[in-house]
């Protein structure tokens, strides 16, 4: 899956491609490897688990299981990093779980019926581990200052 490179944030925000996009992911890789291994592991794990449990039509899928984007964006002129994940189906949002949903393998989904998919696949998840993911991130955050001279 290829992530995006943005700088900003909603309608304001460009798309950093080319030459510029890998000189910039060089640059943060440089500065912040750990912090960046640990965004993009998060991230993949929260694509992985969504598309696990995403459920699919038995006739007629449009395919929003194939539709995940994911990217590092870069915020506060240059201050801030985040990760961030998608399901970019314009329809993603709403799909809503029924008895008869299953997923591509044709199993049930853990998410409850009559429950919004994406709420529980993406946000739900995401939210558990937030408090694992700063610790990662604060402690990547201090072993790459200590290397700093």
């Amino acid at each position: 899956m290829s992530r995006r490179l943005r700088y900003g944030k909603g309608l304001g925000s460009i798309e950093i491609s080319g030459t510029q996009k890998a000189l910039i992911e060089e640059a943060l890789r440089d500065v912040a490897p750990m912090t960046m291994k640990i965004l993009e592991d998060e991230i993949d794990k929260r694509v992985e688990f969504a598309k696990k449990e995403w459920i699919v039509r038995k006739k007629n899928s449009k395919g929003s299981n194939n539709k995940f984007d994911t990217g590092i964006r870069i915020l506060q002129g240059g201050k801030e990093i985040e990760g961030f994940f998608a399901n970019n189906a314009p329809y993603a949002y709403m799909i809503k779980v029924a008895d008869h949903s299953v997923k591509k393998n044709g199993q049930k989904t853990i998410v409850p019926v009559g429950e919004l998919l994406a709420e529980v696949a993406m946000w739900d998840a995401a939210k558990k581990d937030i408090d694992s993911v700063v610790k990662k991130l604060a402690d990547a955050y201090i072993t790459d200052q200590r290397k700093v001279k």
